[in-house]
This record gives C-alpha cells, structure tokens and sequence, in this order.
C-alpha cells in the first residue's frame, strides 16, 4: 500500500491541503490513502513533487530497514493489483491491463452509442467523453454485416 497517509502525517499536511495541490476532493485523497482507488501516473509525480519523495518512498518500496526485501515484494504485488507476490509476471500483468482496457473501451463505446440514442450530438458527446467527433461519427455508421 502507498505512504500518502504516513508521509502526510509526518509532515503535517491535511488532506484538504493534498486535494487542492492534487485539485481533487479531500475524499478522493482518503480514497488514495486506504487504497480504494490506485494513485494515476499524474497523481504519483504531483505527489513526489509536493512532498519531497521518490516515487519508491511513496508506494511503499523503497529499501528501508524497517521493509525487508520481501515486504517490498509483496508492497509491489498489492501496487500491481496483485495478492500473491509468486504470481506476478510481465505477460500476466500487461494480459490484464489490456484486457482491462478492451473492456474500458466497449463500456465508452457502448455509453457514446446510448448517448446518441438520447438524440445528443456527436459534438457534445466528443467533449464530453474526450474522443474526437470524426471517432464518434465513425463508432456510429452502421457496420457492413
């Protein structure tokens, strides 16, 4: 589990303070800290950045006596969303990002089709999701069977 709460702590910093340096909600912090919510790479450096730490130092890997090599083994596992740290490899992890991913995209391409559906136009629905209007125009002609 990441440090954010330890760190914070020791320095003094409420959440409140992380959340407008993070420009989130002070829930979102305590999201990040019990590690309901995994830190996003952006989070990660505006983190290091504010609090003076190595990326290692706030995701709880960084060699220190009180962490022998074993913890910090298991501390990766549980970064990587795994429980057990035997069962980590590269292939299984980038596997599970991927298909992680594939599955985002369906649910996006699924919500922008249900969106037009509502009669909401594509350029609305590009700026709010973020996927360009010739993508969404694109996802929406009717496939060839």
């Amino acid at each position: 589990m990441n440090q954010l709460k330890t760190i914070r702590k020791q320095r003094n910093i409420s959440q409140a303070d992380v959340a407008a340096e993070l420009g989130i909600k002070p829930a979102a912090v305590s999201k990040y800290e019990t590690g309901r919510v995994p830190l996003s790479e952006d989070s990660i450096v505006k983190l290091c950045s504010y609090l003076k730490v190595s990326s290692d130092e706030l995701l709880g890997m960084s060699s220190n006596a009180a962490f022998g090599p074993a913890q910090n083994l298991s501390m990766l596992s549980k970064v990587m969303g795994q429980i057990n740290p035997s069962s980590i490899t590269l292939e299984g992890y980038l596997s599970t990002l991927l298909n992680t991913i594939a599955s985002q995209k369906k649910q996006m391409d699924q919500t922008i089709r249900n969106l037009n559906a509502c009669g909401i136009p594509a350029a609305t629905i590009a700026r709010v999701t973020a996927v360009s209007e010739d993508k969404i125009k694109e996802l929406l002609r009717p496939q060839a069977k």
